[in-house]
């Protein structure tokens, strides 16, 4: 009689047990998340109720409690499958996409013929810009898979994120998705990139003719849409282009790009008004963009918005040209550059042209120190000269509040001046040489300037 009723207590919480997931799945198909979070002990580890409670967590947008819970299950058991995956999907989101990396290495490496991990962990590595590694990734997929299209396409896409640092990437890239291409004509990713890259190479028959042929078959899908019509703007046939442009922007397609190549197209097909109603749009996008301005003002030039294309054109104008605290800037990082580079007379350039936007006389000083540097003195002396030749005489020499000469202190002015004199006297010593009276500089000096 014992032992039944110790069995009975033991049956009873796995019975009230059952009853309580039953209750938390009813809730999960309710969307009653709030039940179930508060319900189930936080990161408990248990195998039932704790991916219930990360659900639900993921479907409020609770991400890192989501991962919390996820990995409570992980101590016990690394090769957790959906855990590593759901951990992979959770960092995704959250944009901690070397974490989604790992996470989607992981479950490839115990599934690996799961195809879906490996286009993941692939498309993951692209957002992450890793383009090495997602290289490796697909040629492991293609050394399985060949005939897989999909990977063909990845393939492409990280030789074109290579492209920056690798001159033969493109042309890999191309033939990656010509491969693709020949395996699935119809995936509409593989046509727009192969037409952006006939685009970029000005072969714009060949946009044509790839995304016209994809259109046989559907003529809604924007990014071959957006391709074919910029093949036909480039290659100037704007009739075209307005007729492609338009169907884009009846899609919804409000894009930048979109507005400014049919103002464009509107406007070289005479038709100034839609130019004007379309880059106006692609202004409020990008204000100082020049292109637009440029267009956008003959746009209102050749209508009736003339005083306005006037403004437009003066703004293009003003955009183009740097302002002098830009151009002082870059020069004064150009001397700085060729400062570490040790290029002592590319500095010095640099230093005139910066004298051009600032006319900060202290740069004749610079560059007179550059010269003594270099044992170049009567290019030192000359520029120390005209530095000093610019000091007023209120500044020339340090004095404290009364007027008063500081002794401790000496100007720039004053080391100047007390530089030439030793250039000088050595000079004399060295050689015997008398000055030249006309410029007050050694006689054997060959000054550059």
């Amino acid at each position: 009689m014992k032992t039944i009723a110790a069995l009975c207590l033991c049956i009873l919480p796995m019975g009230m047990y059952a009853q309580t997931l039953a209750d938390f799945l009813k809730a999960m198909e309710q969307y009653d998340y709030e039940t179930v979070i508060n319900g189930i002990a936080p990161a408990s580890g248990d195998s039932l109720l704790t991916p219930l409670r990360a659900q639900a967590l993921k479907s409020m947008n609770r991400l890192p409690e989501t991962i919390s819970e996820w990995n409570s299950l992980l101590p016990e058991d690394s090769t957790h499958l959906r855990a590593v995956v759901e951990l992979a999907e959770c960092y995704r989101q959250m944009g901690a996409t070397l974490k989604a990396v790992a996470c989607y290495r992981k479950a490839t490496a115990l599934k690996p013929d799961n195809r879906y991990f490996r286009l993941q962990y692939i498309r993951t590595l692209l957002g992450a810009e890793e383009y090495e590694g997602a290289k490796a990734a697909c040629h492991e997929w293609l050394a399985m898979d060949s005939l897989s299209a999909t990977g063909y396409k990845y393939l492409g896409q990280a030789y074109e994120g290579l492209a920056p640092v690798d001159s033969n990437a493109v042309m890999y890239a191309f033939t990656s998705y010509n491969a693709a291409y020949r395996r699935d004509s119809l995936d509409a990713q593989t046509v727009a990139r192969i037409a952006n890259i006939f685009n970029n190479n000005q072969q714009y028959a060949d946009a044509i003719s790839v995304t016209e042929t994809y259109r046989q078959t559907d003529t809604l899908n924007m990014d071959v849409n957006r391709q074919n019509a910029k093949a036909y703007c480039l290659s100037k046939n704007y009739k075209q282009a307005v007729t492609r442009y338009e169907a884009l922007k009846a899609m919804g397609d409000h894009s930048f790009t979109t507005l400014y190549y049919l103002g464009v197209s509107h406007l070289q097909n005479n038709w100034p008004y839609g130019g004007y109603d379309n880059l106006k749009l692609a202004h409020q996008k990008a204000p100082t963009d020049i292109n637009i301005l440029y267009y956008l003002a003959k746009s209102c030039a050749y209508s009736s918005y003339k005083q306005e294309g006037v403004d437009y054109m003066q703004k293009a104008i003003d955009t183009a040209i740097p302002t002098d605290s830009l151009m002082a800037r870059l020069y004064e990082g150009l001397a700085e550059c060729h400062d570490y580079a040790a290029q002592p007379y590319k500095r010095i350039d640099a230093l005139k042209e910066l004298y051009k936007w600032n006319k900060h006389r202290v740069v004749y000083y610079r560059i007179a120190q550059i010269y003594d540097h270099q044992e170049d003195y009567a290019n030192a002396v000359h520029y120390y000269e005209k530095y000093m030749s610019m000091v007023p005489k209120q500044e020339q020499m340090a004095v404290d509040e009364d007027g008063k000469m500081l002794k401790d202190v000496q100007t720039y002015y004053q080391l100047a001046q007390k530089r030439i004199e030793k250039i000088k006297a050595e000079d004399f010593f060295r050689n015997g040489k008398k000055e030249n009276p006309a410029d007050g500089l050694p006689v054997r000096a060959v000054r550059i300037e």
